[in-house]
């Protein structure tokens, strides 16, 4: 499949709905106020990031949108980003049931690197105003990171 600016939305839309569920579950199962907090605040951050590409995929012109990607279309573009982004469900499970929030802040931390460099790496390859929006989703994905990093650092002192 061609990796048009459609199914490249598509895709990243896919992304931030994963790393809500992903952080959704970390502040309901952490048992650390100030995680519970910072995982509530990221996840409303990646629901705004939803909505940021739905309205860029919406603006696009009808010529430039394809059909809807199906759940199979999805996962398959998504397999290797997940790879990159996305620890498996499994890991998120052994984490979250092992209540190492260290782990599940590390976890998160490369989560973020990831998302960083994948917004970056799409923001280079366009130009004009969907460029200045993915390049500001990478500074608030950095922004992110400096947070967990930040919280990482208290929970090991």
């Amino acid at each position: 499949m061609k990796h048009t600016a459609d199914y490249t939305l598509q895709v990243a839309i896919e992304l931030e709905q994963r790393g809500r569920t992903f952080y959704e579950s970390l502040a309901l199962g952490c048992g650390n106020s100030g995680v519970a907090a910072l995982a509530t605040s990221l996840a409303k951050a990646e629901d705004e990031h939803i909505a940021t590409f739905k309205r860029m995929r919406d603006a696009l012109p009808e010529e430039l949108r394809g059909p809807r990607l199906t759940d199979d279309e999805l996962l398959a573009a998504t397999e290797e980003l997940r790879y990159k982004i996305m620890p498996n469900a499994r890991t998120v499970l052994d984490v979250f049931l092992s209540s190492d929030l260290r782990k599940a802040l590390d976890m998160a931390i490369e989560m973020e690197v990831e998302a960083v460099a994948f917004y970056s790496g799409l923001a280079s390859g366009i130009a004009n105003l969907d460029a200045a929006v993915l390049k500001g989703v990478a500074n608030e994905e950095m922004e992110h990171l400096n947070m967990l990093r930040t919280m990482r650092n208290r929970l090991s002192a």
